[in-house]
């Protein structure tokens, strides 16, 4: 198997296409064009010749083993039977064998006449506004003969007219209600790349014909041959667009408008300036899909598709069901619509078909092709049995349960298991909480392991210890200390989907834990977009000693403390953290229990108080060994009958002997703080 470090999706040219499907077999003969839409013959059960589940195009059904029994052994591979055609060799064969339709009409791409922007129309500069530039009163002429590479005339009016009155839908599904005014539209844009192509600025476009009511007569029509409208033109323009030289030309008009909008913006009006806005972006849209058309080696007529692939069949699968009835992908209704309809066209032009029937077929065949590249955004949606669209190649491939995040992104991983999560505020940052059970399904490799080199230093080490199920459910003893050992060499990867950026994936120092739920710290969650009303993540182990230095050093949790976006702080405290310590802290509430009580320490407030002698907010007096601040105002000065003082003041007291020596100080507070002031001392001394 070849190794790859990057992959690439381009347009495919049809000459791809055809190395995809057209092949020559053993028998001298070419095979690959699909040329009928039956699928199996309804009395044999077998798949029809030249169909969408033909096995001379994609391979034999049974495993060496042709369809008439002539040949049943591996010692015929790669034989094709000179009595039913088909090939000798594995049936995994249609699991990657395509086909293709030779369409009669070139077809547009739906993904490219629909998009945003239309890319179609970019690249054959057919925009909806015009490069109309007028001159202000006020111009100074001055101001941009100072510039290079300025045409004298575009000072007065700068002209580049685009069409408006053409729309490439209109051309291509030909849905206009005048034959005679779609034929207009056919003659604006030939002329219109015509002057483009021989270096002109401007081209007046012709007024709007009117809808004629009066028939057109046919030899007119007819006169006009069918591959000179329609797709077919627009493929022919796409087909001999000079990429460098369209490069070159529109480089120089954002040139140009960057020069009126960032020299020249107070000379003109606002609503000019708004639409050298819209044409400043349009030029910059298309500066890039041409430098992309050029970087991948790609011809943008390739958009217009002359040979339609065929997927193999075992991703459209057929299934026969008990009782003989059968049940299949709904792709195959779609490429079996194609099929026809394509035929249908076939018979028209053969028999020379008025020209309203054969424009009717090419739009039907057009709306076929884009049903099934997305059903739902085309014109024509094909419906099932339950009134619901068709599933296209863009509903497979897209969404959550589409073929790239559910079966490529998201495929079973060995090493990895997912759990619902749940907040822990008393773990570490960089701490998260790894059930029993799902530690033991993760980590049972390195168990077992571990457990059979424990066996090998004894003196009788007997038989290997292998996968034995009661090991693991009644001998926690044994295998806790393990799992343990295991966590201090090996971090894990946490991941919640969507992952929507590099902080999706973080890395954590496992703790084990009791239950069956995944406990992260609530100050993670804002990164992975994560709340607990049933989300869950997923939980990767990293195997390999690159995977653990990355983890160390880049993807723990406490290495991502900023946003990649903006690098403002992502972990900040929420509001219920703000609002839990704003009450932890309260003072002055009087009447409480245990208040004016003196301790010595901090673990003698906390004792009293989880004895339930003290309440969280009682106002007490905590000795403390650090000098306090003496020159505040003194309250009072309590003298006691030992020959000592108290000098009282707001917030603390000091207890002095009668020469001035410090006895002992006392810092006035509540249980809260302390505990706030605890909690953050003992995780500072355990960094």
């Amino acid at each position: 198997m070849r190794n790859f470090t990057s992959i690439r999706i381009k347009l495919a040219s049809p000459l791809k296409i055809l190395k995809w499907s057209y092949r020559k077999n053993e028998n001298n003969k070419y095979i690959g064009l699909l040329k009928t839409s039956l699928g199996i013959d309804k009395e044999t059960l077998l798949p029809c010749r030249s169909g969408i589940f033909c096995d001379q195009i994609f391979g034999p059904i049974t495993n060496y083993e042709c369809v008439c029994g002539k040949y049943k052994s591996l010692n015929y591979k790669n034989i094709s039977c000179d009595v039913c055609g088909v090939e000798i060799n594995d049936s995994r064969l249609r699991s990657h064998r395509m086909g293709c339709i030779k369409l009669l009409y070139p077809v547009a791409h739906f993904w490219y006449l629909k998009s945003f922007p239309n890319i179609i129309n970019l690249l054959l500069e057919i925009n909806e506004i015009s490069k109309v530039i007028r001159k202000p009163k006020n111009f100074l002429n001055s101001t941009i003969l100072k510039e290079k590479d300025i045409v004298y005339s575009f000072i007065y009016e700068f002209y580049d007219f685009k069409i408006k009155s053409i729309n490439v839908s209109a051309i291509i599904y030909g849905i206009l209600e005048d034959d005679f005014m779609d034929f207009s539209l056919q003659w604006e844009l030939k002329q219109y790349r015509f002057q483009r192509n021989r270096g002109f600025d401007f081209f007046m476009s012709q007024p709007n014909f009117l809808p004629i009511k009066k028939d057109i007569p046919n030899f007119l029509l007819n006169s006009i041959p069918y591959f000179l409208t329609g797709s077919s033109l627009i493929y022919k323009e796409l087909k001999i667009l000079n990429l460098n030289s369209e490069l070159c030309k529109t480089k120089g008009s954002l040139f140009l408008y960057n020069t009126l909008l960032y020299k020249n913006k107070k000379y003109i009006n606002p609503i000019e300036l708004k639409r050298l806005k819209k044409l400043q972006h349009l030029s910059v849209q298309r500066i890039r899909i041409l430098e992309n058309l050029i970087g991948s080696g790609s011809d943008p007529s390739w958009m217009i598709l002359t040979l339609l692939p065929v997927i193999p069949p075992t991703l459209r699968a057929l299934v026969q069901l008990e009782g003989g009835k059968f049940i299949t992908s709904e792709l195959n209704q779609l490429y079996q619509i194609i099929i026809s309809r394509n035929i249908r066209l076939y018979y028209l032009i053969k028999l020379n078909s008025p020209w309203g029937m054969i424009k009717q077929s090419k739009r039907l065949l057009q709306e076929a092709v884009d049903s099934l590249i997305d059903n739902k955004k085309s014109n024509q949606t094909f419906l099932n049995s339950n009134n619901q669209p068709l599933k296209s190649l863009s509903d497979i491939i897209k969404g959550k349960y589409g073929r790239l995040r559910q079966d490529l992104l998201g495929k079973r991983v060995n090493f990895s298991g997912r759990s619902v999560i749940v907040v822990e505020p008393k773990l570490k940052l960089i701490e998260c909480g790894l059930p029993y059970q799902l530690a033991v399904e993760l980590f049972k490799f390195f168990i077992v392991t571990e457990l059979n080199n424990a066996r090998k230093h004894l003196k009788n080490p007997g038989l290997p210890i292998f996968y034995q199920e009661n090991i693991f459910k009644f001998k926690k003893a044994l295998i806790i200390p393990i799992l343990n050992t295991l966590f201090k060499n090996y971090p894990i990867f946490i991941n919640r989907a969507p992952t929507l950026h590099r902080l999706g994936v973080q890395a954590f120092k496992p703790i084990l834990i009791s239950g069956k739920a995944i406990k992260i710290h609530p100050l993670v969650c804002t990164a992975f977009n994560a709340d607990f009303d049933g989300d869950q993540m997923a939980i990767h182990i990293p195997i390999s000693l690159e995977s653990k230095i990355e983890c160390y050093t880049l993807m723990l949790s406490s290495k991502n403390l900023l946003s990649p976006s903006n690098k403002n702080p992502i972990i900040t405290p929420s509001q219920d953290m703000i609002l839990g310590f704003s009450y932890l802290t309260l003072d002055n509430i009087k009447n409480l229990d245990g208040a004016n009580h003196y301790f010595i320490n901090f673990e003698d407030a906390l004792l009293a108080y989880y004895q339930n002698q003290l309440e969280l907010h009682s106002s007490i007096w905590i000795k403390v060994n650090y000098k306090l601040i003496q020159n505040l105002k003194i309250i009072k000065i309590i003298k006691l009958k030992n020959n000592t003082y108290i000098e009282q003041y707001t917030n603390f007291q000091i207890h002095k002997l009668k020469t001035g020596k410090i006895i002992a100080q006392y810092l006035k507070t509540t249980i809260g703080r302390i505990i706030l002031n605890y909690t953050i001392n003992q995780s500072l001394l355990n960094l």
